[in-house]
């Protein structure tokens, strides 16, 4: 198992790609036809949950896109990359996974099926109910800037059942966004 965070800085539309792409068969889909839609989750910061949606693939490009799937308005605008710079980073992913045997097992038994899942999804809400409490942003000018508490963390989550190569392999792609509400507007997460 691999681990790690690590800063995606594409599109939202090559986001989705990504994500559509994670599957062995074209009968195998994730964001197309319902079967594991991105979960959208808004957190305060005292860790609450204060509004959990499912998006469609065009709301998850646009999220990916800074574009708030609450009220459709802009988060801001990101940097592109070009010429010594990389770009905004979008959303910083983690993968929530098992060992390979738990997920055979899965795989075979309804209950064992059920229970990862459960422990899998507990262990998301778990890490953005943390994040949401911790999360600091700067605002202010370069000369006096203040670290605030993060108001409003958004994630996304998308459970997945088998690896690229069609094996049993439970996981959750779990997405951080780098917007956050904090100080009365949206501005980039630390």
């Amino acid at each position: 198992m691999k681990g790690g965070v690590i800063l995606f800085r594409g599109t939202g539309t090559a986001a989705r790609r990504y994500l559509e792409s994670d599957r062995s068969t074209a009968d195998e889909y994730y964001l197309e036809g319902g079967t594991a839609l991105p979960g959208f989750t808004v957190t305060d910061a005292a860790g609450e949950v204060i509004e959990g949606r499912t998006l469609n693939p065009e709301q998850y490009a646009a999220w990916v896109d800074w574009t708030d799937p609450i009220s459709s308005t802009s988060m801001g605008t990101p940097r592109g990359a070009g010429e010594g710079m990389r770009g905004s980073p979008r959303f910083a992913e983690m993968v929530i996974n098992a060992p390979k045997s738990l997920s055979i097992a899965a795989a075979l038994h309804p209950e064992v099926s059920d229970a990862l899942d459960a422990a899998q999804q507990d262990a998301a809400a778990e890490i953005r109910r943390w994040l949401a409490q911790h999360s600091v942003t700067r605002i202010g000018p370069r000369h006096a800037r203040e670290v605030v508490p993060v108001q409003q963390l958004q994630t996304v989550a998308v459970a997945h059942k088998t690896s690229r190569a069609g094996d049993p392999h439970r996981h959750i792609h779990f997405q951080i966004g780098t917007r956050v509400w904090a100080a009365g507007a949206w501005r980039r997460g630390r």
